[in-house]
């Protein structure tokens, strides 16, 4: 009888850990030429661009350009209530994906992102700095971008 108490325990621990991990509100990393935009249905490839959506029941929506993930939310594929972050690829680092709401957007027509935004994200403005020592363009924040009509 102790060994079938010490199973079934065994298993609902198992059970909810397995439920407690599955809805994680953290960004997963997305992979490079295997992973498809969830709005323009393309291969994501270009690792300097990127972003991902998380749910507050922990699904991911993974987007080969900030201008996809716009566009998503502007549609209301998940409703804003239902969001748990919001989440960009750092064009410096980009293995690291960085809070929207905490990035510094950089435009500029000479960065040729993969559908057109032509935008890249950084995690600090010093990295920013660096790349508009080479590019010409404009600075943003993620409220200000997402306020603009296209």
């Amino acid at each position: 009888m102790f060994r079938h108490i010490f199973k079934t325990g065994y298993f609902l621990f198992i059970s909810a850990l397995f439920v407690l991990s599955s809805c994680s509100t953290k960004p997963q990393p997305i992979q490079f030429g295997v992973d498809n935009c969830d709005f323009c249905k393309m291969t994501i490839s270009d690792q300097r661009y990127g972003a991902e959506l998380v749910t507050k029941k922990g699904r991911i929506f993974k987007f080969d350009d900030i201008h996809c993930i716009k566009g998503f939310i502007e549609n209301e594929q998940v409703k804003d209530e239902d969001i748990a972050g919001l989440w960009l690829v750092d064009f410096s680092n980009p293995q690291k994906l960085i809070p929207a709401k905490h990035s510094y957007l950089f435009f500029s027509e000479q960065l040729k992102s993969p559908m057109g935004s032509n935008i890249a994200a950084f995690e600090n403005t010093q990295e920013k700095t660096k790349i508009q020592e080479n590019y010409s363009g404009t600075e943003m924040k993620w409220d200000d971008y997402l306020a603009q009509h296209h």
